[in-house]
């Protein structure tokens, strides 16, 4: 019999975006190849061999009543199924489960969520967990100190090294600082962290992306990598052992290489991925390829973890125009990965 896996969806700020691209994604017919129970016989057929073979249902941790006000803006059904608990889930009950820990009120900016979607799938081994955007400020605000999902996810799971990867049609990119601010990047910069980064880079696309001998490149940081060092030594310094380290280790490895050119030649599919060193230098060209398609993937955790490469949108939160698309993307890839080697959650 095939396996039941369970993609978990946390719902996101409240008053952002994430209700409504999750609910556009989880009605439209761009999921239903993950859910082959729902299509015509010779259509399944097509659909488990997208799939890997395995059925998928849907927990979404989120407000039910925010839930139910988004789907009659959008004017769609969205019925899911009420869990008092997040529990295995029958594959005789339906697709679509949601669960309500808190109200959207006292979700705490959507923070709340996150952190009873991190118990479940500590508890309940998942698929997948897939988040929707919040806000940093707005959770803040609320007296938490919060800097983004992939430092609370490492922080909750204990896991000493977590690589925020963005992963495009023809670009992946992996970053070896995330949410810090420019001028601190240099004293963040070491050449165990960008080590670590191209080597958990270069594990991730073979497990997740069967990416057999994977072809990494790896950017400078000054202009023209330092033209000599005439503009900086951090090449020579921090960086060029990182990639002497990663090649004694086996690992296809570049660079350091003058950032504006290399995304380039990855794009023309010289390599499989590019380590950023710091946000922006990153995040600019894989949004300026695929705003809409772009997902966000966190490497090193003991679960499974994708999301739209977007934030929560509050000046069109609510008018049901925003793009699910990206969210599409997180939701088909986090099957993909989990059919790659994610554990069971109420298998049957």
């Amino acid at each position: 019999m095939k396996q039941r896996r369970t993609i978990v969806i946390t719902m996101g700020d409240p008053k952002g975006i994430g209700p409504e691209i999750i609910i556009k994604t989880l009605t439209s017919e761009s999921i239903s190849n993950l859910l082959p129970a729902r299509l015509q016989p010779d259509q399944a057929v097509l659909a488990d061999r997208h799939s890997g073979g395995s059925e998928f249902s849907f927990l979404v941790i989120g407000s039910s009543g925010v839930l139910s006000q988004t789907a009659k803006t959008l004017k769609t059904t969205f019925n899911p199924v009420l869990l008092k608990k997040p529990e295995p889930i029958s594959k005789e009950e339906g697709d679509i489960f949601l669960y309500e820990p808190v109200t959207a009120e006292k979700s705490r900016g959507g923070l709340d969520y996150i952190l009873t979607a991190i118990d479940v799938m500590k508890s309940h081994p998942a698929a997948a967990l897939v988040t929707a955007p919040v806000s940093k400020e707005g959770v803040n605000k609320t007296g938490f100190n919060f800097i983004g999902h992939t430092e609370l996810l490492a922080q909750k799971t204990l896991s000493r090294k977590v690589t925020m990867m963005f992963v495009a049609p023809r670009l992946k990119v992996a970053l070896v600082t995330t949410h810090i601010a420019y001028k601190k990047v240099l004293l963040y910069l070491t050449t165990d962290k960008i080590f670590s980064t191209i080597e958990q880079t270069d594990d991730g696309l073979r497990k997740y992306f069967k990416v057999a001998q994977p072809r990494i490149a790896v950017c400078g940081l000054n202009p023209h990598v330092g033209e000599g060092k005439a503009f900086g030594n951090e090449e020579s310094k921090i960086i060029e052992p990182a990639i002497k380290l990663a090649r004694e280790r086996k690992i296809n490895c570049t660079g350091p290489a003058p950032a504006d050119s290399i995304f380039h030649r990855a794009v023309q599919g010289e390599f499989d991925a590019v380590v950023a060193l710091y946000h922006d230098q990153g995040l600019i060209p894989i949004k300026t390829l695929a705003f809409s398609e772009a997902v966000q993937v966190t490497l090193g955790l003991p679960f499974i973890r994708t999301s739209p490469a977007h934030g929560v949108a509050y000046d069109i939160a609510g008018k049901g125009i925003a793009n699910p698309d990206s969210m599409i993307e997180a939701i088909k890839l986090a099957a993909s990965m989990g059919n790659q080697g994610g554990s069971l959650f109420g298998a049957d």
